[in-house]
């Protein structure tokens, strides 16, 4: 795929974002591959979580704020970061592995103004009684959440993959998952796996420091494992869904060509899917809302767009198709008139990696956070805590480029 060839970059920048990003604990109850956490300080004060909300809102001009670990499910003030955040007017949003979710707890952070429940469901996570499962058959696990939050009412419902060579076969499977859940679940991050390579061939420096990167919990040296992209993952479901086309995209800092978001944006009702949103919709709906709001945004209040979604299809071929299967499925059915009609995004993610010696980080990214007063991307925060700040790959025997 050529760069951005359809589609609409997202016009996201550092300082005028959609997103951010906070982390109030690094203790977790679940120890998964390629977590870019180590545990070093337990929970964090409130009032210092309290403060780099406020500074990250300051600095990015963000919609959502997502709430990360470790596990923040353990953080034992996580209802009064839930409501510090949604009294600012951001959409707070918790990432968790779901493991100590009740349905009281559930009650609880709603009550505080929680918006998105983020699930971390795959197949590699050391989950107590789902040890040794195929992606396939983890869509249980995930309709076990997207019930529980359907029944909730009022709060929405992601998911986060984490996906391998060895599990990217059943990628098809998840999205064709997604699309009968396209009421219940509105989005999900298929997100490639990454680490640090220790391969030898570069070594690592913090200014003319140099650092160790085997300190780092997501460090390896099976580069094996750490080569499948956006398009990869593009190209296995469309081996069985000719019809999934993403429509938006973020690029790499490093290597502007490289797709580092590829969003493709579902829509359907309760019966199921009908078709797709395409580029110019997402064009319009971003510059919309900036130009009435000042900010962009990661995911709209309510998810149920409506029939009014279908006022954009002078602007838009891929809405056309869909709303061509909209009236031929209400002709078969005419209660599907009166279904709310929703939209999904499927977003296939290529985190941070290293191209010919540089970093390449994803330019726009709705991740960024506050550590001591310094923007930086969420990423790297260990890089910072354990070195003092972002470590630079430089090939062996040459000298670290300024910058």
């Amino acid at each position: 795929m050529r760069r951005g060839a359809g589609l609409y970059r997202l016009p996201w920048s550092k300082t005028d974002n959609a997103g951010g990003w906070v982390e109030v604990t690094d203790q977790c109850d679940l120890h998964c591959p390629g977590c870019y956490r180590r545990t070093l300080e337990g929970h964090r004060p409130l009032e210092e979580v309290c403060e780099d909300i406020r500074a990250c809102q300051a600095a990015t001009g963000c919609d959502r704020i997502g709430i990360a670990g470790g596990e923040p499910l353990l953080y034992p003030h996580l209802t009064d970061v839930v409501a510090f955040i949604a009294r600012r007017g951001m959409k707070p949003m918790l990432l968790t592995n779901g493991e100590r979710l009740t349905p009281d707890m559930a009650r609880e952070l709603k009550k505080a103004g929680l918006r998105k429940f983020h699930f971390h469901v795959d197949g590699a996570m050391p989950r107590p009684g789902w040890e040794g499962r195929t992606e396939a058959e983890m869509n249980d696990l995930r309709q076990h959440f997207a019930d529980l939050v359907w029944e909730l009412g009022g709060v929405q419902c992601g998911y986060n993959i984490t996906v391998f060579p060895s599990s990217v076969d059943y990628l098809p499977d998840v999205v064709g998952w997604c699309r009968r859940n396209i009421a219940k679940v509105q989005h999900v991050s298929l997100v490639a796996f990454r680490s640090v390579p220790l391969t030898g061939e570069y070594e690592y420096r913090v200014g003319d420091r140099a650092v160790d990167p085997a300190a780092l919990q997501h460090s390896s040296p099976d580069l094996a494992k750490i080569r499948l992209t956006t398009e990869d993952m593009l190209r296995k479901i469309q081996e069985r869904m000719r019809d999934f086309r993403p429509a938006v995209y973020l690029p790499g800092t490093a290597v502007p060509e490289s797709h580092k978001f590829l969003v493709t944006l579902q829509v359907g009702t309760r019966d199921g899917f009908l078709g797709l949103s395409g580029a110019r919709t997402a064009e319009f709906v971003q510059v919309f809302h900036h130009l009435f709001t000042g900010r962009y945004f990661d995911f709209l209040a309510r998810p149920d767009a409506g029939r009014k979604l279908f006022l954009l299809v002078p602007l838009d071929r891929e809405l056309r198709r869909t709303l061509g299967r909209y009236l031929a499925a209400s002709l078969k059915n005419p209660r599907v008139l009166g279904q709310r009609v929703y939209v999904q995004s499927i977003s296939l993610q290529q985190p941070n990696e290293i191209v010919d010696g540089q970093v390449n980080l994803c330019d726009g990214c709705p991740n960024m956070m506050i550590h001591r007063g310094q923007l930086i991307p969420s990423c790297r925060l260990d890089e910072y805590r354990l070195f003092g700040g972002a470590a630079v790959p430089v090939r062996k025997g040459r000298r670290p480029e300024a910058g």
